[in-house]
């Protein structure tokens, strides 16, 4: 597969809320508390990144009665022409899905609204060029998985239960896109057996790119280029990622995981 998939030209981002240090969903307290002016600069520096890479970046506003609101990867999954806005997991997220849905709708996406009972955080999807995984969590359901289905009927779409392994947040938790047929996977045992799941499963096959941590595991791909977390974050799974025969770039979000965040959360990537 070429790169074709993976040469974005647009990004998604929204704001962080003024409330998110105080409110933000943690599956457990960070041992230090979120420094917001910190995640502040980070996101901008995130942006910038998105920015260097060729990519125009559109900002959706935050919004205070929505604390989780910086994580917009979770309301919305796109590809192609199409934009399934999706009911997420978490009740608290819903209201999210407004904004989301107007940005992308001013984009020209055809716009698909995912409704009751289905459940789903754009962070339980990976989109590998070719086909669908989803990961089953707290966060997504069955329904879910079949209203993906529905509205992007070109492509496969496998379920992967994460649901056995206990706190993992989202499938993209611990895997990522580091290429166009390699997927990175964190040691831990719910990305091996995603991994298997994956390889079982999946209708295509793919490079496993190993990584000793999960949180090493989540990067994004753009045009060739790798951008993964700074090596204080992430000191054993810098080796393998800079290994990579293709250029790399540093987006520090450490203080955005402090509430589970990932690289992948902060952005909606559109070609």
């Amino acid at each position: 597969m070429s790169n074709f998939w993976f040469q974005y030209t647009k990004a998604v981002v929204r704001k962080i809320s003024s409330r998110f240090a105080e409110a933000a969903l943690k599956l457990e307290e960070p041992k230090e508390a979120i420094d917001l002016a910190k995640a502040r600069e980070q996101w901008t520096n995130y942006v910038s990144t998105l920015k260097t890479l060729g990519v125009e970046v559109i900002e959706v506003e935050a919004d205070d009665l929505f604390p989780d609101c910086v994580f917009i990867e979770d309301p919305a999954v796109v590809c192609d022409d199409t934009a399934l806005i999706t009911r997420p997991g978490h009740v608290s997220r819903r209201g999210e899905t407004v904004a989301v849905r107007s940005a992308l709708k001013n984009l020209g996406l055809k716009i698909v609204d995912m409704t009751e009972p289905a459940e789903m955080d754009g962070g339980d999807v990976l989109f590998t060029g070719r086909e669908f995984f989803v990961g089953l969590t707290s966060r997504t359901n069955k329904e879910g998985v079949e209203s993906l289905a529905k509205a992007f009927p070109k492509y496969p779409v496998t379920a992967v239960d994460m649901n056995e392994q206990g706190k993992v947040l989202h499938l993209k938790s611990v895997l990522s896109m580091a290429g166009p047929e390699m997927i990175a996977i964190g040691q831990s045992l719910a990305g091996e057996d995603a991994w298997n799941a994956i390889e079982k499963h999946g209708k295509f096959k793919y490079q496993k790119l190993s990584v000793p941590e999960d949180k090493g595991a989540n990067v994004l791909y753009i045009s060739g280029t790798i951008v993964h977390q700074a090596a204080s974050f992430i000191p054993r799974s810098i080796r393998v990622l800079e290994s990579l025969n293709c250029r790399k770039v540093v987006a520090d979000m450490s203080e955005l995981a402090k509430a589970d965040g990932c690289l992948s959360c902060c952005s909606l990537l559109i070609k």
